[in-house]
């Protein structure tokens, strides 16, 4: 199926108009011009997007169902269109972050504003970490807050500031926090290694030198459900 950015702005124009004239003077067409590229994308589709039986041109159903993602992808569209204008331009900068937004990484981006006025950031969020870095290499982003990235082929690192691992526990085990060892026995949540390596190997090399390995348990997703459901009932 080969659908043209034309075809979806006559049709959407077309729909608007209710009526194929009016639509043409809206783009500043001929009508021909439009009426065969509705055609043709109604051939395209197979399916009747209007119907022409009256003087106007009405939405059929299979239409009214179609703008709805004709109009979605023609946003889209624009959207991106309109960023690749900014980022030839120099004014907008893609960051990512796979950690959670602090003060450091705000004072970060606030410094950037106070240095470059006129730039806009566009700010992406991922708890993973390889994802962030595989969007670096292929140029989605320009820059990105990472915890303990691998070598990524593309990728420069530069580290910025430590950030200390916290351990949180049911209440039943605060006494004992200290001692990761007598942790031992509960499931260790934490994310996916797919999504962290880094973060995920430091965890199991501590467990390993207090002289265990860590048991599975949930893949450490929202911090917030974590805390308020396994931990706070003590099955990990």
């Amino acid at each position: 199926m080969a659908i043209e950015v034309r075809q979806l702005r006559y049709f959407v124009t077309v729909a608007e108009c209710e009526h194929f004239g009016r639509a043409a003077a809206a783009l500043h067409i001929v009508q021909p011009a439009v009426s065969k590229q509705v055609a043709r994308l109604e051939r395209e589709l197979g399916l009747t997007l209007f119907d022409r039986s009256h003087r106007r041109a009405r939405l059929t159903p299979e239409g009214r169902a179609f703008l709805v993602h004709a109009r979605r992808a023609l946003s889209g569209i624009d959207r991106a269109a309109a960023a690749a204008v900014e980022i030839a331009a120099g004014n907008t900068l893609r960051l990512g972050s796979s950690v959670v937004f602090g003060p450091r990484i705000e004072a970060a981006l606030a410094a950037v504003r106070d240095a470059h006025p006129g730039i806009t950031l566009q700010v992406t969020s991922s708890a993973s970490t390889t994802g962030q870095l595989a969007a670096l290499a292929v140029d989605d982003l320009d820059a990105a807050f990472v915890a303990a990235p691998p070598d990524t082929p593309g990728v420069r690192v530069h580290h910025l500031w430590n950030e200390p691992l916290f351990l949180v526990v049911p209440a039943a085990y605060a006494h004992t926090a200290g001692n990761l060892a007598a942790l031992a026995e509960l499931p260790l949540a934490r994310s996916a290694r797919a999504d962290n390596p880094g973060v995920h190997d430091l965890i199991t090399a501590a467990c390993r030198a207090a002289g265990f390995t860590p048991r599975v348990g949930p893949a450490l997703t929202r911090v917030h459900d974590l805390l308020a459901g396994p931990v706070a009932s003590g099955e990990c």
